[in-house]
């Protein structure tokens, strides 16, 4: 099709080589996969970033987002930019409203780096190190993750990034269904470790898990994205789903 790019097309027509399958039928396959994952991601990314939230607000109070002494530059900066994006100087409304449309105005990435280990706070003689292990997931950001095993932040953090991987690609129109390439993992020859489709989809599902089991139930019955799997109308694309 002309407003497809050649590039992006090619390997749809590679896949569909010596088959009965237009291209096309493959590549709008493909889209409905997608279409299917991304449903899933809303309701995990609404739950994981409310429930983070929710502790955040209770250890810390409903403007946790301006203290500097438990965040690190990167995601202090990160806070800024929603505040700009959001125009939440402008809003008239109390704590708890102004409170919940930054939540819903920060970025995914955002709450993935809270999960992540910390960095640096400050410069010259005020630069000094924030343990997130120590300052937000001990005492406030464990109890958004009650289900996950030994209350492990690493587990959660590989998890919520391989996550992150999996929605950035769909975010920028990017295939999945030949895996989700994870972000500074190789394999010995170099090449980017790529997760299979569904076992990305997995993660997002016991991500979900982490948070609240009934959530993973509920993801696990109604998710769309198994039956769209099985519809795939190449043979060899299915098998390395």
């Amino acid at each position: 099709m002309a407003t497809i790019p050649p590039v992006r097309f090619a390997r749809y027509r590679l896949a569909c080589d010596r088959t009965e399958v237009e291209p096309i039928a493959l590549y709008r396959w493909a889209a409905s996969v997608a279409l299917a994952v991304f449903d899933d991601l809303a309701t995990v990314e609404i739950a994981m970033r409310s429930a983070m939230a929710r502790e955040l607000a209770s250890e810390f109070g409903l403007e946790w987002y301006r203290r500097t002494d438990i965040l690190d530059d990167g995601t202090a900066a990160l806070v800024g930019e929603a505040w700009r994006r959001g125009r939440l100087a402008q809003l008239t409304g109390t704590t708890d409203v102004i409170h919940g449309k930054l939540v819903a105005t920060l970025m995914f990435g955002f709450w993935v780096k809270l999960l992540g280990r910390g960095a640096y706070r400050g410069s010259g003689t005020e630069r000094r190190r924030v343990i997130y292990d120590s300052v937000l997931w001990k005492p406030a950001l464990r109890r958004a993750f009650p289900h996950v095993a030994d209350l492990d932040r690493a587990r959660v953090e590989t998890a919520a990034r391989r996550v992150q991987a999996l929605r950035n690609r769909i975010a920028h129109h990017e295939h999945i269904i030949w895996g989700v390439p994870l972000p500074g993992e190789m394999n010995v020859d170099g090449s980017p470790v790529r997760l299979p489709l569904r076992e990305a989809h997995d993660t997002l599902v016991g991500l979900a898990g982490y948070v609240d089991a009934g959530l993973e139930g509920w993801l696990r019955q109604y998710s769309q994205v198994e039956t769209r799997l099985e519809l795939c109308p190449v043979e060899s694309v299915a098998r390395s789903l």
